[in-house]
């Protein structure tokens, strides 16, 4: 009996550290099997969620291409999720809030000289929803990421990163 009251805390000892409110992130380098420079895999963990973005370098060494994962401990494992499922039902306010900082610098590219080409071939941006985002975390803040699929040359303004700290957004997590 003291064996499985003691299994029992332990299990409600891992499961309450999981639960905390704290960020947790952890980076390694993973062979590359077209390049010298190394694919880069940063995992971070939420409460019971795990956001885990892969950077692939290009010719040039440039981490240009990420993929992003948003994932959910349930029943022992992880599975795929949403970015919704992250937030709670204020989300709306923070999805609104994304939107104008994004219009924000979107009038900013088009409005500058040396960027205004790149962006002719776009009429409007969309109004975007929380799963049209790319999460990620970078030192306090978290990113919220678009991109507007624009050519090769003009890199540089495809997309805007919107960032936050990450402790003035938790009021929209769950």
């Amino acid at each position: 009996m003291k064996i499985i009251y003691l299994f029992i805390l332990s299990f409600l000892a891992l499961t309450m550290s999981a639960q905390t409110a704290t960020l947790r992130c952890t980076e390694k380098e993973l062979k590359n099997e077209d390049g010298d420079d190394p694919i880069i895999e940063k995992t971070c963990f939420y409460k019971n969620f795990k956001f885990v973005t892969t950077s692939y370098p290009d010719y040039a060494g440039r981490y240009d291409f990420s993929e992003h994962q948003v994932l959910l401990l349930s029943k022992g494992k992880y599975i795929k999720t949403t970015n919704d499922r992250v937030f709670n039902k204020k989300q709306k306010e923070l999805v609104s809030l994304l939107n104008q900082r994004i219009k924000q610098d979107f009038n900013a590219f088009n409005a500058d000289t040396a960027t205004r080409d790149c962006l002719t071939e776009i009429d409007s941006i969309p109004i975007y929803t929380m799963n049209d985002f790319d999460i990620s975390f970078e030192g306090d803040e978290i990113w919220f990421e678009v991109h507007w699929g624009l050519s090769g040359a003009c890199r540089a303004v495809d997309g805007t990163i919107v960032s936050f700290k990450f402790n003035s957004i938790k009021k929209y997590l769950k």
